[in-house]
């Protein structure tokens, strides 16, 4: 029974001992649709920050393709929504729809620069990661893998082929349909988002290009879900359980994780982690909202969207901001195992007193902690029922 919950919960990677596997091969497609500035090298052996004039060209066109529509949308939000004053015949929840896809993308192109500036970063986390889980396996690490991450890896790596299809498949079939561009740069759209008046290669064009921005859009959030929050977050509390183990050798080990939870938060300092967690809060907001509200006037390939974003987003709540609390409790139960292991050795509390415990920061001078996602999950279903309050 308890194999076939594995198997339901993560058809994929339900057999992994390791997250390597499942790291590498998302790592490989995340480096093929160039919205990150890493590539995989020769061979695929290893990574490394783009630095060929050919995959810079490819890596700025895909970015001005996502640049440009997000600025070209905005500017139709702009004109048709934000300056209409209830003189447009769209109803509340093309609107809301509307917004959401104004919001993500914008939040997205913001963490999308993040990690074009801190791209060294980035290349860095990635590659200690795989050296902390590849050695911790060498010291005899295993049954560490959970079935919750495991599941979380298989749904990102799912949305990373799902969002650009759908989005594709969205411009191709409703081309005046959010967040298409085509009704500002070719259509008229004179029956409203549902307009079907647009030639055939009007269709195949807006499909490629949202199919495109889509694209972008999924291999930055899992970018960002896998290799910058959720993945260092398990690593660095696997490190911490192995080297706990080893008494001789526990207290060098727990500056290792110092020293990488310092490189992994100068990754994700302000902007990237506010832009991350807000992202979260809006889009699982809005996709509750659309679906509960709005059902029965969208189309199933926009239902089938939002679902999949409101899932996404409730596991990304759930799981990956959650797991930010991992370095801090497992380096709080570092400190107070080798504490009561060597009580009476003066020296040995001296140093500890150096090793405060590790933290995620959330700004403001707040850091993650096991009651954080919680925490969000709450302030996002107040705010739905505020919003479902208000409709009424």
């Amino acid at each position: 029974m308890d194999n076939f919950l594995r198997k339901l919960a993560s058809p994929v990677s339900h057999s992994e001992t390791s997250y390597l596997p499942a790291m590498t091969s998302t790592t490989k497609w995340l480096t093929k649709s160039f919205a990150i500035p890493i590539i995989s090298e020769f061979g695929g052996q290893g990574l490394s920050v783009i630095n060929k004039i050919k995959h810079w060209a490819i890596y700025v066109s895909t970015a001005f393709i996502f640049f440009f529509h997000n600025v070209t949308y905005a500017f139709w939000f702009y004109e048709n929504i934000y300056l209409s004053n209830g003189t447009e015949s769209l109803q509340v929840w093309q609107k809301v729809i509307s917004f959401f896809f104004l919001s993500k993308h914008s939040m997205v192109l913001g963490i999308h620069l993040c990690l074009l500036f801190r791209r060294r970063e980035l290349l860095q986390v990635m590659k200690t990661c795989a050296w902390i889980e590849s050695k911790c396996l060498g010291e005899g690490a295993s049954n560490y893998t959970k079935i919750s991450i495991l599941s979380h890896l298989d749904a990102s790596k799912f949305s990373l082929f799902a969002v650009p299809i759908v989005l594709g498949m969205l411009g191709l079939f409703r081309p005046c349909m959010p967040p298409s561009i085509a009704n500002t740069l070719i259509l008229e759209c004179r029956d409203g988002l549902g307009d079907q008046n647009a030639a055939l290669w009007v269709r195949l064009l807006n499909g490629l290009a949202q199919g495109s921005v889509g694209l972008s859009v999924a291999a930055v959030i899992v970018t960002a879900i896998k290799r910058i929050f959720l993945y260092p977050a398990v690593m660095v509390e696997l490190w911490i359980k192995t080297i706990e183990r080893q008494l001789d050798h526990g207290l060098a080990g727990f500056r290792v994780a110092q020293v990488f939870q310092n490189l992994n938060n100068a990754l994700m300092r302000k902007p990237l982690n506010n832009l991350f967690v807000l992202l979260c809060i809006v889009c699982q907001v809005i996709s509750l909202y659309v679906i509960i509200t709005s059902w029965d006037n969208i189309s199933l390939g926009v239902f089938a969207f939002f679902y999949l974003m409101g899932f996404d987003f409730f596991i990304m709540i759930h799981v990956t901001l959650h797991s930010q609390s991992k370095s801090y409790l497992a380096s709080v139960k570092f400190s107070e195992n080798m504490e009561s292991l060597q009580s009476r050795n003066p020296w040995f509390k001296k140093f500890l007193t150096s090793c405060p415990p590790l933290k995620v920061g959330m700004g403001d001078g707040k850091f993650f902690d096991g009651l954080s996602a919680f925490v969000i999950w709450q302030f996002c279903v107040d705010r739905l029922i505020n919003l479902l309050l208000m409709e009424k």
